[in-house]
């Protein structure tokens, strides 16, 4: 199904024009505002549908016009905000040649937490190669940023670390000229495409980003949590319970039980109590709508590459066949 709208031409606008709207005041009049901020997000929400879990908002910046708009889609299992998580966005160039469709990670929490600017680099990079150790297969067009890293500052005068944080935290991306711009149909399969990437990246994984500070817990006798479970497009899909995902990595520690990976002793103090909590049971086979988990018994703690495989295994609750894969290389 084709939107009503044809998106390519309000992408046109936006190009056309946001360097003119700077000029003069930010208003919520303006044709760029309303095309970024109102008609952008109407067309993808159209585009996607499933309102109850997408959020989709643009943004041309607070208070003043920002160098680097953006229109990024919201995954509520996983953020519903640009500040943190990750999520797909469309970024524009600050000279509006052209614009990426971009895999990004949330960069806002991450310089609040990390003040000096060369961690919080090695933060979101640490954040990047773990969601990029999730990717099975890039969408069509798409490129890493070894292949090809996104540029959005051009104008000598945008010398905000916020645009350079966008170029560190983005994972996977495709861009788009100025000069060559897309039909609405390839818009429409790029962002099939990246949603199914982000879908798979939400479902097949625990992490937590690495801004997530890790709550001080009551300890108990034993915990137990409870994850709540809900269908969506045919899948039964887990709305993560964050207190008993930190219990279980507080209890187990920081260390992959499969292959022994310490990110703290690799990375230092970035890496500290990192690590990635695995459902020993599959969560597409967990039935009813709640369900305890013990966070002693039900999880391991691994590496982002360890978790990856342990799903590739007919039994992914077997550990022992991972460890035994390893020492066979």
């Amino acid at each position: 199904m084709l939107i009503r709208d044809e998106m390519t031409e309000k992408f046109k606008v936006v190009l056309e024009n946001f360097l003119i709207s700077r000029r003069s005041k930010l208003n919520s009049s303006d044709i760029c505002f309303q095309t970024i901020c109102k008609e952008l997000p109407n067309d993808i929400k159209t585009l996607i549908g499933n309102e109850d879990r997408y959020i989709v908002e643009g943004s041309v910046g607070v208070g003043n016009w920002a160098s680097v708009p953006w229109v990024a889609i919201f995954d509520q299992l996983v953020t519903t905000s640009a500040q943190s998580g990750y999520y797909p966005v469309f970024l524009f160039r600050d000279d509006m040649s052209g614009f990426y469709l971009s895999l990004g990670i949330g960069v806002t929490n991450v310089r609040l937490e990390y003040k000096k600017s060369k961690k919080i680099e090695e933060v979101l990079s640490i954040q990047r190669h773990n969601l990029l150790a999730k990717i099975d297969q890039l969408p069509n067009g798409f490129q890493t940023p070894t292949e090809s890293s996104i540029k959005l500052r051009f104008n000598k005068l945008n010398n905000t670390s916020l645009a350079k944080n966008y170029e560190d935290g983005n994972v996977i991306s495709k861009f788009y000229s100025s000069n060559n711009l897309p039909t609405d149909l390839e818009l429409k399969l790029d962002i099939q495409n990246l949603l199914k990437v982000y879908e798979e990246l939400t479902y097949n994984t625990l992490s937590d980003s690495a801004d997530d500070v890790v709550e001080q817990i009551k300890d108990f006798p034993k915990f137990i949590g409870v994850e709540k479970l809900r269908s969506v497009k045919q899948h039964l899909r887990v709305e993560r319970n964050q207190r008993l995902i930190k219990e279980v990595k507080k209890r187990k520690g920081y260390v992959c039980e499969c292959c022994g990976m310490d990110f703290e002793s690799v990375y230092g103090e970035i890496g500290k109590s990192f690590i990635e909590a695995h459902h020993k049971q599959p969560i597409s086979t967990l039935g009813g709508n709640v369900v305890e988990l013990d966070a002693e018994n039900d999880f391991y703690v691994l590496c982002s590459n360890c978790h990856r495989m342990i799903h590739k295994l007919e039994d992914p609750s077997n550990l022992n066949e991972l460890k035994a894969r390893i020492r066979n290389c």
